[in-house]
């Protein structure tokens, strides 16, 4: 590849072309005394002959230029920037000047314009000491492939006073890019996860692969694998499973576990893009609680992310139908016997089974986010709590449902076992 010189020695610029005319120089030297190419040269000599030491002089010299911003957008670029996006990167404001004051120009212009107030982007880069480069693990060619998964706490709602972190959980499409599904709750939990995956099956399909951390709502620690429930022995498992694991072997997904937070960088950087612009959404939009929130992530900001930064690719995605029954999958599972009045026990508490026959029979307990049912040939039945204490008058759900439902479905899954 051809080095690219600077030019040097401009004071003795006319000299060097002097020379050219009176035939003391070649054009070779000449580019070599003045790192200017051959072409440029003769462009040069060809001017000196006809207009003198006026040649060296650039046209644009005093006039004004043409593509200058008007000082009146100048200011108001600052003044939109220090209103509603201090803190925010150059690059999302770049985007939402387009898109909602019509302004539009390159990120280089608004950069010099910001810096020139000496405003810098929150996400400017230090320079860093070399470390050994890792080499990255290729993307998937199909969409459907791999999706991989993640939870991330963050102060979401800061710019209104409330500063508690919520968990934001997501998936990405390695292939193409894509949100698949996002959902904002109290703590990291299963319903979180539940619900994206949920998501991800309505909007796109069930995938080939998931890929998550080690967090305990993903698997067992070591530990604890063989510490199995008698039900679980006759099952014929050889290790104890989580509530996930059975969903994903349901949905015939194969699981795989990082090691570290870079082997899932798809969802990691997600994450960093994510919070640096999510938050303005909500400041704009008004929303105030994750309920809110999760109404807007699902109708319009997914569309948004999806818009701008997905992939297009070569290759067909390979995305599998959902299965009909996929609400009684995505559920935490529990086997239990009636007695012959059809009731069972669980966590502490008495549940009375409200189906035909179900005396001396084994039943599932299935945990919604919105209730628990026994399920039973494949049908869902009530069940009822025996002793039943509620919270006050008009209480439909009793405080030991609540509390069971709150345990498996929306309890921080790092402070709990699964």
């Amino acid at each position: 590849m051809r080095t690219i010189r600077h030019p040097h020695h401009k004071d003795r610029l006319e000299e060097y072309v002097k020379g050219l005319i009176e035939g003391i120089y070649t054009l070779k030297q000449v580019s070599g005394f003045t790192g200017y190419t051959v072409q440029h040269l003769c462009t040069l000599k060809h001017k000196y002959k006809q207009r003198g030491i006026a040649a060296f002089i650039n046209g644009h010299k005093g006039k004004p230029v043409k593509k200058a911003v008007p000082e009146k957008t100048r200011k108001q670029i600052i003044q939109i920037y220090r209103e509603d996006f201090e803190g925010f990167n150059f690059l999302f404001f770049q985007k939402c000047l387009k898109e909602f004051h019509n302004i539009r120009l390159s990120y280089k212009t608004i950069y010099n314009i910001l810096s020139s107030e000496k405003i810098e982007s929150p996400e400017k880069h230090r320079r860093q000491k070399q470390k050994p480069v890792h080499r990255p693990r290729f993307r998937r060619e199909q969409g459907g492939e791999m999706v991989q998964m993640d939870a991330t706490p963050y102060r979401w709602f800061s710019w209104c006073g409330d500063n508690t972190y919520y968990a934001l959980h997501g998936a990405i499409d390695d292939a193409e890019e894509k949100i698949t599904g996002l959902y904002m709750t109290e703590n990291e939990c299963s319903y979180g996860y539940y619900d994206v995956l949920e998501q991800t099956a309505k909007n796109f399909g069930i995938p080939a692969d998931i890929y998550t951390d080690r967090s305990s709502i993903f698997c067992v620690t070591p530990k604890d694998r063989d510490k199995m429930t008698v039900q679980e022995q006759l099952a014929g498992l050889h290790e104890k499973r989580t509530q996930w694991q059975r969903i994903l072997d349901e949905l015939r997904i194969n699981q795989i576990l990082a090691w570290s937070p870079q082997a899932k960088g798809r969802v990691e950087r997600l994450w960093r893009t994510i919070q640096g612009r999510l938050p303005w959404y909500f400041r704009k939009y008004g929303i105030k609680n994750p309920e809110e929130a999760n109404k807007f992530l699902k109708e319009k900001y997914i569309h948004i992310f999806n818009a701008e930064f997905a992939i297009k690719r070569e290759k067909n995605s390979i995305w599998r139908k959902p299965p009909e029954n996929l609400k009684q999958i995505l559920c935490s599972k529990f086997r239990r016997r009636c007695n012959s009045a059809g009731i069972i026990s669980f966590q502490g508490y008495r549940f009375q089974v409200k189906a035909p026959g179900c005396s001396c029979r084994d039943i599932e307990l299935c945990v919604f986010h919105n209730g628990i049912k026994a399920r039973m040939d494949g049908t869902d039945y009530d069940v009822v709590l025996q002793d039943d204490i509620q919270d006050g008058i008009d209480e439909r759900m009793s405080n030991a449902t609540k509390n069971i439902i709150y345990q498996y479905m929306y309890a921080d899954t790092k402070k709990i076992s699964a």
